[in-house]
């Protein structure tokens, strides 16, 4: 009814973004908004030849007319959706940007660094301090970066996690960058970081494996006691 009261103020419109809020807070799906309005004009564009069957141009003027504002409510409503989802994106990056990175001792001299998340240069800035203070103050000599469930990292943060293997190296550690995905891999090469001094591997496993043999750990199976019976 409110649609075709025929005072489209900012009233009106402040109406309009409302509910459309509300249909995405409920998580009402964007094809079944549509579908519902498909619904109505089609009843409506059927009752109107009903209405107006002995003047067709009447009942097509007025089916315009109502086409017309049905898409500035839908327009109205689809911003509302844009909005929301982008505030919920912006909102889990922040919270995801604001998770420390943990530096854990795994072996002696050795430490694993598992990463989740996005990667932008103020994150790769922040961990690059993180990594080195622990190195220092753990006297570490390998580290086991994991970045299996970064989801991207852009042309700054890749550069600038190569700057952290190098300055881990001056301090005398190793950087192992452990899950490296296809797309990390691909970004990398777009923006010519140099890999040559940087040892990667496809998965944590690897990594550790691949950290504790440049140790010097030999890790053997022992049996066990049902096993020597």
């Amino acid at each position: 009814m409110r649609l075709t009261q025929g005072n489209y103020d900012l009233a009106y419109a402040e109406n309009r973004l409302e509910i459309g809020a509300i249909h995405e807070r409920i998580g009402l799906p964007v094809k079944a908004y549509l579908g519902m309005y498909n619904y109505y004009l089609r009843a409506v564009a059927t009752r109107l030849a009903e209405a107006y069957r002995d003047s067709p141009r009447q009942a097509w003027s007025g089916f315009l007319s109502l086409m017309k504002l049905t898409f500035l409510d839908i327009g109205l409503a689809i911003d509302t959706y844009i909005n929301s989802r982008e505030l919920t994106i912006r909102e889990q990056q922040e919270a995801i940007q604001e998770l420390p990175t943990p530096v854990l001792p795994f072996r002696e001299g050795m430490l694993l660094v598992p990463i989740i998340g996005l990667i932008d240069s103020q994150r790769a800035r922040a961990l690059t301090e993180q990594l080195l203070g622990a190195v220092r103050a753990n006297r570490a000599n390998m580290v086991v970066m994991d970045i299996t469930s970064v989801q991207a990292v852009d042309s700054k943060a890749a550069n600038h996690l190569v700057q952290t293997v190098e300055a881990a190296r001056l301090m005398g550690a190793t950087v192992i960058p452990a899950g490296v995905s296809p797309e990390i891999a691909q970004t990398m090469v777009t923006v010519g970081v140099e890999l040559g001094r940087m040892t990667t591997v496809g998965d944590l496993q690897s990594g550790i494996e691949r950290a504790e043999e440049l140790l010097g750990y030999a890790v053997t199976r022992t049996r066990t006691r049902s096993q020597a019976t």
